[in-house]
């Protein structure tokens, strides 16, 4: 299993990087690897949801996966883990620190055994989805500083 660790310190207040990253169809905005998504649960926001979604690993490899959303602690956290597809766990982590939001992401993949590829593709394929992580979460940061604050 490939376990990818990222930390951001952004001027954002932490309640709106948290409803951004909540709201499933910011996705595309931020994370390039997850294409043609489409909600399959009744419930779109929080605990329950589920989301139907491609994800592109690297050049070559595309995959269907069903990321569930596990737990939700509005404001703090939100775990997605895939009930179908490639083993999947991401989770979002949000903490007022010093002015700004410091926003962790924690990402776990495992290919299918399935999947024929040889060790130093896989290798490859670790560092393509650290690279493609660590600019997600960059563009996240981006998107959440150029946004005004809500006014809640």
């Amino acid at each position: 299993m490939v376990a990818i660790k990222r930390t951001a310190s952004v001027s954002s207040p932490p309640g709106d990087a948290f409803e951004y990253v909540a709201d499933w169809r910011n996705f595309p905005n931020y994370v390039p690897m997850f294409a043609d998504m489409n909600v399959t649960s009744l419930v779109q926001y929080g605990l329950g949801t589920s989301v139907d979604l491609m994800m592109l690993f690297g050049d070559r490899v595309e995959m269907r996966t069903t990321l569930d959303v596990v737990d939700f602690q509005k404001g703090r956290r939100i775990v997605f883990k895939s009930s179908r597809g490639v083993r999947t766990r991401i989770e979002w982590s949000f903490k007022e620190f010093g002015g700004k939001t410091l926003v962790t992401l924690d990402f776990e993949f495992e290919m299918p055994p399935t999947m024929n590829i040889r060790e130093d593709e896989k290798q490859g394929l670790a560092r393509t989805m650290e690279e493609a992580w660590g600019k997600s979460l960059e563009m996240l940061r981006w998107i959440l500083e150029s946004r005004p604050p809500s006014r809640d």
